[in-house]
C-alpha cells in the first residue's frame, strides 16, 4: 500500500491504481507520534489510530510535510501576519 501526503489530508492509495482506498484530514487529527528508532509514525483522529512504517521515504520527511500543513493552514491571509517560528520548529521538529 501507498501512503499520500496532501495539503489538507493523508490518504491510503491503491500502489497499483493510484485510487483513494481511505482519507482522513488533518483537522479530524488529535496527534501525530513518530518512533525514530523503528521508523514507526502513528497519527490519531477522531475515530482511529492510524500506524505505519516508513519504507521509502524518512519518517522524518514524512512528519516535516504533516507538520507543515499544517502549520501553513493555521496562517491568516493577512500578508502582514509575523511568521511564529518557535511554533513552526515544534510543528516539524519532531520535539516540544
Amino acid at each position: 500500500e501507498l501512503l499520500g501526503v496532501a495539503q489538507n489530508r493523508i490518504m491510503r492509495m491503491d500502489l497499483n491504481s493510484g485510487d483513494h482506498i481511505k482519507t482522513w484530514r488533518y483537522n479530524n487529527m488529535k496527534a501525530w507520534n513518530v518512533n525514530w528508532g523503528i521508523k514507526c509514525m502513528m497519527i490519531q483522529f477522531n475515530d482511529e489510530n492510524v500506524v505505519f512504517s516508513c519504507h521509502s521515504a524518512d519518517c522524518k520527511v514524512v512528519h516535516e510535510f504533516i507538520g507543515g500543513y499544517i502549520f501553513m493552514s493555521m496562517r491568516s491571509k493577512d500578508i502582514n501576519q509575523t511568521l511564529n517560528e518557535e511554533l513552526f520548529h515544534k510543528l516539524t521538529g519532531g520535539w516540544s
